[in-house]
């Protein structure tokens, strides 16, 4: 598989990503999932040296992600990467995690799944796998016929991974916007809210416990 899939399959299950930054745990994964050697060579040097600590600041703080991209070059650099290698890893990262302008959808994968659980009505459009939701798409949710919850994300296997744009419906009456990196369906680090009410502020949640 390409090195964006190989990455986000190792990513899946509850301590996927804390697994990802772990040399022992990841890298022989990585070159065994991936098709493309070099690539996977390229993005290890991202997650093992000096450039993993501006990586994992950037998944905390999703919202502002764009801010870190310089920081993170630099430390490439320092890692030993070429101005080529720097720029294709990082493109992995953010299409792998599905961030603004890389959300790349194969729409041959591409269905919509209805399901319902009692008054609840999910409807998913994206990629799909074995009747999973399974790389990019959007999730929209009702309760008893009424709108409530809009997920824009990656998912792995059925489970959300990656940065998320959210909007939900608070106490039926306001409409909220959220937008962070998820994991396991989770929030995590900082999420930018933009409330109804016009103020916005962030949710301060729990941090991965990468090492």
């Amino acid at each position: 598989m390409n090195i964006v899939w190989a990455i986000r399959e190792i990513c899946s299950g509850e301590n996927g990503i804390i697994n990802l930054f772990d040399h022992e745990k990841s890298y022989q994964k990585i070159i065994d999932l991936s098709d493309n050697l070099e690539d996977a060579v390229i993005f290890s040097k991202m997650l093992y040296g000096n450039a993993k600590k501006i990586l994992i600041e950037l998944i905390h703080d999703a919202y502002n992600y764009e801010a870190y991209i310089e920081k993170l070059a630099l430390e490439l650099f320092n890692d030993g990467l070429n101005e080529t290698e720097i720029a294709k890893s990082i493109e992995i990262f953010l299409e792998t995690f599905g961030f603004p302008g890389y959300r790349n959808m194969d729409f041959s994968k591409v269905d919509t799944i209805i399901t319902e659980n009692g008054d609840f009505r999910y409807e998913y459009t994206g990629e799909l796998k074995n009747g999973k939701e399974h790389g990019v798409g959007i999730k929209t949710i009702y309760y008893q016929g009424e709108w409530c919850y809009y997920y824009e994300a990656v998912w792995v296997n059925g489970i959300m991974c990656g940065y998320e744009f959210t909007k939900e419906m608070d106490f039926g009456m306001f409409e909220d916007t959220k937008i962070g990196f998820v994991t396991n369906n989770c929030l995590i680090g900082k999420t930018k809210v933009f409330a109804s009410s016009g103020e916005d502020f962030y949710d301060i949640g729990k941090k991965l416990d990468i090492k």
